[in-house]
């Protein structure tokens, strides 16, 4: 479950006290007087969304098929027991990079949190030494307005259409593994001369499951699977190429999961609400120049050990701030290294469904749970982690919890955690628009009095019901589920906006904006909500009601790209003007590449008699989106009027190639009658 993301297009628009020794003896590493300066060799970090280690056949058969990390994992060394910090992507992937826990990082969620450049990463140091860096997001979860992007100088998070009508909350726009690998080689031959730190992220194996054929056939009965093997098809395609072009045997390879995925144990069907290994136990396999092969190590690491690991390998500082610890020695000498307490955390459960958080401590032995009823479990009898045993271990219980908080440290048992959606950079562009606000700071009170995750696994449960029956377009079975979902936790924010949602899908747009009118009655604001809810009203005709309501989620949350393009487009139609430039010109402030905005600007220059800015940003939208067709169709009326005419023939006979029929269909029989006018010099 993730933060969701939806767009409407309400018009067209047209012309027409167990210190951990990892936790803190490593702040104030540096190099040493030793260092020789940065290595002469590259490095490769994949990380794989959402993949347990049990569900790749080299750590366990019977699953997926991965011939390609099965090789790799042969050729290097594989860890046993990996352990990621935090249970969702964001977060996570802060840690992997960063090298830090996520009260240093700041990144404590999916939605509100912002790596800030402050923190020194994977990316920035590599660049400062000398490397070539470049990512390649497969989801727009990893978009750069969460702040990854610091280090890079290429960061390819561009998903291809720049806006997209979301059926169900939660679903993110994403590319296929193939498209990921396919722009890392292209960017592989213009720079695998160079020395060089490449990313590739790859979300294949998050919810829904859709294997592309072969693999929705080979593996009809577990598509999570499916999944799995089709990404691992296409890291092959990456291996061969590096293998092609001479630079494997000069390039430290990486792969490692953010999280893994519950299907269904503990009563979770995906991940971010518990601390259980079935989302935390990842797989974890280093190979290349120094890297002993065929290795396993049962020894328990951590993710922020990757940064510190990857930066060692290039003979480069992590910097003071890093957690984690280097896990070379542990790799080629079999050296111990204080890596046996893992830090875990999730806030999912309080920000997304009102419940408590969840903190954990975990070593090759024990894993603790702070909640509100505390839970013990013995790794080594039960790593199932089916029976609590926290009861009758009382000292075990207290020693790990004194663990916890000798990590983190005891200020934080009360923490109020102060989240915002922007940078301070984008904060002050924003503000220069007029959104003084931009992005109101939140705070989450943690350690306050809220149900245990695990006491409302029923409703867990029906969330996870009304996810499939919403996949399946089963909208009226889903909403009825959810009411009863409803009565049992009646302020859930995401069973309401399920709810709502599944209202919306049905075309009953009345019913789901009484469900967001009841939920903010009932002080469950979410930028999201009052987004949605604009949406509805536009669907209505309520235009001033939906101003008002994307207005009060444009302050909450301007990184919401698209409420801000439905804010524009609502001013618009009201003839709001100034109101209208400011929402478009929020969204360019932010990115370059969102065609809707740049049309939305088109259409106030002409509505201003300005035909050279129109044309500059009817020319900007088909040039950032060439799928987007009414800033194309904008584009051909304004050649046409300035007498341009086989500018605004191309325009217009590609817009008749493009336009989706189902869409636009009622729009060629006018785009004919003009190209024929055109064409015969009317």
């Amino acid at each position: 479950m993730n933060g969701a993301k939806g767009w409407l297009r309400p018009a067209v628009w047209l012309l027409a006290a167990f210190l951990l020794p990892g936790f803190m003896s490593c702040r104030g590493r540096d190099a040493g007087p030793s260092n020789p300066g940065p290595r002469n060799a590259n490095v490769l970090l994949i990380t794989l969304d959402t993949t347990r280690a049990d569900h790749l056949s080299c750590y366990r058969s019977g699953f997926a098929k991965t011939p390609n990390l099965d090789a790799l994992a042969a050729r290097g060394v594989r860890f046993e027991h990996a352990i990621a910090q935090v249970p969702l992507t964001v977060p996570s992937h802060a840690c992997i990079m960063t090298g830090s826990y996520p009260e240093v990082n700041g990144v404590r969620g999916m939605a509100g949190f912002v790596l800030s450049d402050t923190h020194p990463t994977i990316a920035s140091v590599a660049r400062a030494g000398g490397y070539a860096t470049a990512a390649f997001v497969g989801s727009s979860v990893l978009s750069r307005r969460f702040g990854f992007s610091t280090g890079f100088e290429t960061y390819d998070d561009y998903m291809g259409k720049s806006v997209v009508e979301a059926s169900q909350p939660g679903v993110l726009l994403e590319r296929r593994a193939s498209v990921v690998t396919d722009r890392a080689i292209d960017w592989l031959k213009a720079n695998g001369n160079k020395k060089f730190f490449l990313w590739c992220h790859y979300y294949d194996p998050h919810a829904p499951y859709e294997p592309p054929e072969p693999y929705s056939h080979l593996y009809a009965k577990d598509h999570y699977s499916g999944e799995i093997a089709y990404t691992d098809s296409q890291l092959g395609r990456l291996f061969d190429y590096l293998k092609a072009q001479d630079l494997q045997d000069r390039t430290l390879i990486v792969v490692i999961a953010d999280h893994g995925e519950s299907l269904g144990e503990h009563g979770e069907d995906t991940h971010g609400v518990f601390l259980y290994d079935s989302t935390v136990h990842v797989p974890l396999m280093i190979a290349g120049p120094g890297i002993p092969a065929g290795k396993a190590i049962a020894q328990q690491v951590r993710s922020i050990d990757i940064m510190p690991t990857i930066l060692a390998f290039l003979n480069l500082s992590p910097g003071k701030e890093a957690q984690g610890v280097d896990l070379l020695p542990l790799i080629r000498k079999g050296q111990p290294l204080p890596t046996d307490s893992a830090y875990l955390e999730t806030l999912y459960p309080r920000t997304y469904m009102g419940w408590s958080e969840l903190r954990a401590v975990r070593t090759n032995q024990w894993k603790f749970i702070l909640a509100p009823r505390p839970e013990l479990y013995n790794l080594k009898n039960d790593p199932q982690e089916a029976t609590n045993v926290e009861p009758r271990e009382p000292v075990v219980a207290s020693r790990m919890d004194a663990r916890l908080w000798s990590i983190i440290g005891q200020d934080k048992r009360n923490e109020k955690v102060v989240s915002s959606p922007v940078t301070e950079q984008t904060r002050e562009d924003l503000a220069s628009l007029g959104y003084v606000s931009g992005g109101m700071p939140r705070t989450i009170q943690l350690g306050s009095k809220a149900p245990d995750p695990k006491d409302k696994v029923g409703v867990l449960k029906i969330l996870g019901e009304v996810e499939r029956l919403m996949d399946r377009k089963q909208y009226a079975r889903a909403a009825q589920l959810m009411e009863t979902g409803l009565k049992q936790d009646p302020t859930n924010p995401l069973g309401l906006t399920y709810l709502a949602s599944s209202f919306e899908n049905l075309g009953n747009y009345p019913r789901a904006i009484r469900v967001y009118e009841k939920a903010i009655g009932m002080h469950v604001e979410t930028d999201e909500i009052f987004s949605r809810l604009g949406k509805d009203y536009l669907r209505t005709h309520q235009l001033e009601k939906a101003v008002k309501a994307m207005q009060r989620a444009s302050e909450l949350n301007p990184t919401d790209l698209d409420n801000l393009s439905n804010l524009g487009a609502a001013n618009l139609q009201l003839g709001h003007v100034a109101d209208a430039r400011k929402a478009f010109e929020a969204i360019t402030a932010q990115s370059d590449r969102y065609a809707p905005a740049f049309n939305g600007l088109g259409l106030i220059a002409i509505s201003q008699g300005d035909s050279d800015a129109a044309l500059l940003n009817f020319r900007k939208a088909v040039e950032a989106d060439p799928s987007e067709m009414e800033p194309l169709l904008n584009l051909g009326f304004l050649y046409k009027r300035s007498g341009q005419k086989q500018q605004a023939l191309h325009c217009f006979q590609t817009f008749l190639q493009k336009a989706p029929r189902g869409r636009y269909g009622n729009l060629f029989p006018m785009v004919r009658e003009t190209i024929r006018q055109l064409q015969s010099g009317a």
